[in-house]
């Protein structure tokens, strides 16, 4: 009996935890956020003005709404929301960006939840504070800020909630239809949450409370969305030739994209760090338990689907180091947060392990820390560059600097960005913020 209260007294220590992280994390996100976010359509954000266009006349579906975006994303799911949420706030990005900061602040709260499921009594405090960092990163910034990142972020739930609901102690088929359907609206908005595909297979076939019919049933219908998803892209795509990389760079693309989540202000040591994480969970993973082992490996594979999938895409036209991009980190920092997850019940019940482990993990926070500081340096740069194109935007119109438009919008857009941007000013939308003519 007292053993049985001990562990209950673990589990609410661990809840506490989690509920404290949730509050203080979603506070400082959403704030973070707002205080940051760009204030006009940079990039591929001013995509959406014929989509809005077009819908405002009752025919979006003549624009890009329904058409695969680079050759392998799908943005519909996000585009619902961007178009909603340009009308309700009148071309604000901030409403964009608000509601991409409660998607973040929800996919946390389930990463917190299976914290606090996985993660052990003994653990203390101060490890808690990393667990919440990892959780509410604020590497998610560079995304958060841009509006048109909602993708990213209805992406990362199509992600986490499978893994969330697929590894609970009790799965009913309420837990199955939503995991499915966050995982589809996910790929429908970044074709990077196919990566979930496989390991919620994976994950239904490991369920050893449900019968094999059921799990038979439950795999038919995962690979049946499966195989549509990959079906539109390939139709809406077809004809067009796509480079792709050779084994090789596709790795290293891919290991840069995973070890630039903790490691992105010191890129050399990506890699090499990557390789000894891998090694050690590996370890570690031979000897855990396995009802904790497999959401935290679920994770884990997922961030490294989603990186190679990017890699597959992107490795071959704009190389290996394209993988540093910021904005990935919102999707390498899933492998970091189930690693973590992996490796701290074993340094806490191994006195054995916890020699080597406590020391390693230690470095680990440190350069999570680190990165994390970084990472929101680049984001306070990025929204100050952002309002100044804005001021240079309204200053200049109706004929701009080719050099601007080129920085606002990349190679290319000199053409087509001035007449969006006439539209835009038309409805009176950021970054001219008027009443219509």
């Amino acid at each position: 009996m007292g053993d049985d209260m001990e562990a209950l007294s673990g589990t609410q220590v661990t809840r506490r935890q989690a509920r404290l992280w949730s509050i203080v994390g979603a506070l400082l996100l959403v704030a973070a956020t707002l205080a940051l976010h760009i204030g006009l359509p940079l990039w591929d954000h001013i995509d959406l003005v014929p989509i809005y266009r077009a819908w405002l006349e009752g025919d979006v579906s003549s624009s890009g709404f329904w058409r695969v975006h680079d050759g392998s994303h799908l943005h519909t799911s996000a585009y619902v929301v961007l178009l909603l949420t340009t009308w309700l706030s009148h071309g604000r990005p901030w409403l964009d960006c608000l509601v991409s900061a409660l998607l973040m602040v929800g996919v946390a709260m389930l990463l917190l939840r299976l914290a606090s499921r996985v993660l052990p009594r003994g653990l203390a405090r101060g490890w808690w504070f990393v667990v919440g960092l990892l959780a509410f990163y604020p590497g998610h910034l560079i995304n958060l800020q841009w509006g048109w990142q909602v993708a990213v972020f209805i992406s990362l739930a199509g992600l986490v909630v499978p893994v969330v609901l697929l590894t609970a102690s009790s799965l009913r088929w309420s837990g199955w239809v939503a995991s499915l359907v966050a995982a589809v609206l996910g790929v429908m908005s970044f074709g990077t949450t196919l990566a979930v595909f496989p390991v919620a297979v994976a994950l239904l076939l490991s369920r050893s409370d449900w019968s094999w019919l059921r799990r038979a049933i439950g795999v038919s219908f995962w690979l049946l969305a499966l195989a549509g998803l990959v079906a539109w892209m390939r139709w809406d795509h077809a004809g067009q030739a796509i480079a792709r990389p050779h084994l090789g760079d596709a790795l290293l693309y891919a290991g840069n994209y995973l070890g630039s989540g903790l490691l992105h202000f010191a890129q050399p040591l990506a890699l090499p760090w990557l390789g000894v994480a891998l090694l050690v969970a590996a370890v570690v993973a031979w000897r855990a338990p396995r009802q904790r082992l497999l959401p935290c490996l679920a994770l884990m594979a997922c961030a490294m689907g989603a990186a190679l999938l990017t890699a597959w895409g992107r490795a071959a036209p704009f190389g290996v180091e394209h993988g540093f991009m910021t904005r990935y980190v919102s999707y390498s920092i899933l492998f970091w947060f189930g690693w973590f997850m992996l490796l701290l019940p074993a340094m806490v019940e191994r006195p054995a392990w916890r020699r080597w482990l406590r020391p390693l993990l230690l470095l680990a926070a440190v350069i999570a820390t680190f990165n994390a500081m970084h990472m929101t340096k680049k984001a306070i740069g990025v929204s100050r560059n952002a309002n100044a194109y804005a001021r240079q935007i309204v200053s200049q119109y109706p004929d701009y600097d080719p050099q601007l438009l080129e920085r606002a919008y990349g190679p290319g857009r000199d053409q087509t960005a001035p007449e969006l941007l006439g539209i835009w000013r038309q409805y009176g939308f950021a970054p001219f913020e008027r009443t219509p003519e």
